[in-house]
Parts: C-alpha cells; structure tokens; sequence
C-alpha cells in the first residue's frame, strides 16, 4: 500500500502545483496588476503550468497500472 498511497500523494501535490500556476497566470493575463509585465509574465507561466499537469497525468497512468495489476 506504500506504492499507491506515495503517487496519491505526489499526484495531488503536481495537480495542485499546475493548477495554482494556471490560476496565477490567468490572473495575470485577466488582471494585469503590473500592466504590460503582467502580460509578459502571465504569458511565460501559462506554458510552464503545463509540466506539472503533464507529470500528474504521468503518475496518474502509473498509479492507474498499480491499482489494475495489484501491488506487488
């Protein structure tokens, strides 16, 4: 059970870190508290939000093959 309970674990923190940064982001762009930086920045951190959701669905995938095939 220390398998899946470990990528429970990291898959929440990746989701989490992913989404916060598009929540960021869409606020910058949405916003612009900083004027024209804010687009600029904004508009860096939209694709970099992507590699934490991308991770997540990594360790989503394998933790789905864990849960089918049954720890070992």
């Amino acid at each position: 059970m220390g398998d899946l309970e470990e990528l429970q674990r990291l898959y929440r923190k990746l989701m989490l870190a992913g989404l916060l940064l598009l929540l960021l982001a869409f606020g910058l762009l949405i916003l612009k508290p900083l004027g024209r930086i804010s687009l600029i920045v904004g508009a860096l951190l939209f694709p970099v939000a992507f590699v934490p959701l991308e991770l997540a669905r990594r360790t989503a995938q394998r933790l789905s093959l864990l849960a089918i095939r049954g720890e070992r």
